[in-house]
């Protein structure tokens, strides 16, 4: 019995987006991050289809992630996504709502090392700062939505720490989060880096 050598006609699904929350508050240069084929390029557009906010390719892990590259307008924005697979389009996910703030609360923490594509040993340093001498740092890792460090912030607004296990070989995206007092800041810019040992 011979088999036909037919092109994969199947549907690609739409990704999810995860962040922005649904109705949630963001800061201007928040973070889009959210599920998908491993492998695919997803894009962000904004719901009439007019312009796009931005894209990410999916890791191995199935996430997406990156962060909007220059500074939204405040006010009300709705979004959608969709994921390219060996050339071929998905159908749009379902619409997101949230509004962005210029000024939010608390603004979000600067990473600065490491350095964006730096390659790093096992157990990096994470070193950055804040607009408030208060609080703490969170690192958080996209592909897991765990916590990889946390550093207290400092009298002169520094904050400098390492991860608390060390990190296998890969590559790596994160984020950073400012907690004061249980209230969070929107997410810090993407940053991508290395593992190699």
């Amino acid at each position: 019995m011979t088999t036909t050598d037919k092109p994969n006609t199947q549907p690609v699904p739409p990704p999810t987006i995860t962040y922005p929350e649904e109705g949630k508050k963001t800061g201007v240069a928040t973070l889009f991050l959210g599920s998908g084929i491993p492998g695919a390029l997803v894009q962000v557009w904004n719901a009439e289809e007019s312009h796009s906010l931005g894209g990410g390719q999916v890791s191995a892990k199935g996430r997406w992630a990156f962060s909007f590259s220059g500074a939204q307008f405040t006010g009300e924005h709705r979004i959608k996504a969709r994921q390219e697979v060996e050339g071929v389009m998905s159908d749009w996910s379902e619409e997101r709502k949230y509004e962005a703030f210029l000024f939010p609360p608390i603004n979000i923490p600067v990473v600065k090392e490491p350095e964006e594509e730096a390659k790093v040993d096992a157990v990096p340093v994470f070193r950055g700062d804040v607009t408030k001498p208060i609080g703490i740092v969170s690192i958080i890792d996209l592909d897991t939505d765990l916590e990889i460090a946390r550093a207290g912030v400092d009298s002169e607004k520094q904050w400098h720490t390492q991860v608390t296990h060390p990190l296998p070989e890969g590559r790596y995206r994160i984020s950073a989060v400012h907690n004061i007092n249980g209230e969070l800041s929107d997410w810090g810019r993407v940053r991508t880096f290395t593992v190699t040992t």
